[in-house]
């Protein structure tokens, strides 16, 4: 499997994957994933903090709105994605060479955001369906 360097913004990753779109989707899945749980973890300790154990942190209610409203996969709250997404230039440079190239191509961050949110509501309905 090629090795993808994939660059773009503040974001530097090194991945294996059948071609660069998949390594660019990759990369998105990644740095999300990352900020959903930074973003979770901190709304825990938030919780802990400043109010009594009445309030769950653990409640999905803000996660479904989110999803609902903007078309997110559940359990990645709003301020995640953004936050994630200004991580990133308006293309992702790829390359089978190294950073700072992209002759394996360069591709619109916008378009990878939209495939990448597709494939986490897909997911999402197939673990709902799993549950019903």
């Amino acid at each position: 499997m090629p090795k993808y360097y994939i660059e773009s913004g503040n974001v530097h990753y090194i991945v294996c994957a059948t071609d660069c779109e998949g390594a660019a989707l990759w990369v998105m899945h990644r740095l999300m994933d990352s900020m959903a749980h930074t973003y979770q973890q901190a709304k825990a300790e938030w919780y802990d903090e400043d109010f009594d154990s009445e309030m769950d942190p653990n409640n999905s209610d803000l996660f479904e709105q989110d999803e609902q409203l903007f078309g997110l996969p559940q359990g990645i709250p709003y301020d995640a994605v953004m936050e994630g997404l200004v991580q990133f230039d308006p293309q992702i440079q790829v390359s089978e060479i190294g950073f700072g190239r992209n002759e394996a191509g360069s591709l619109d961050t916008e378009t990878i955001f939209h495939k990448w949110r597709q494939l986490m509501l897909a997911v999402d309905r197939l673990q709902r369906d799993e549950q019903a």
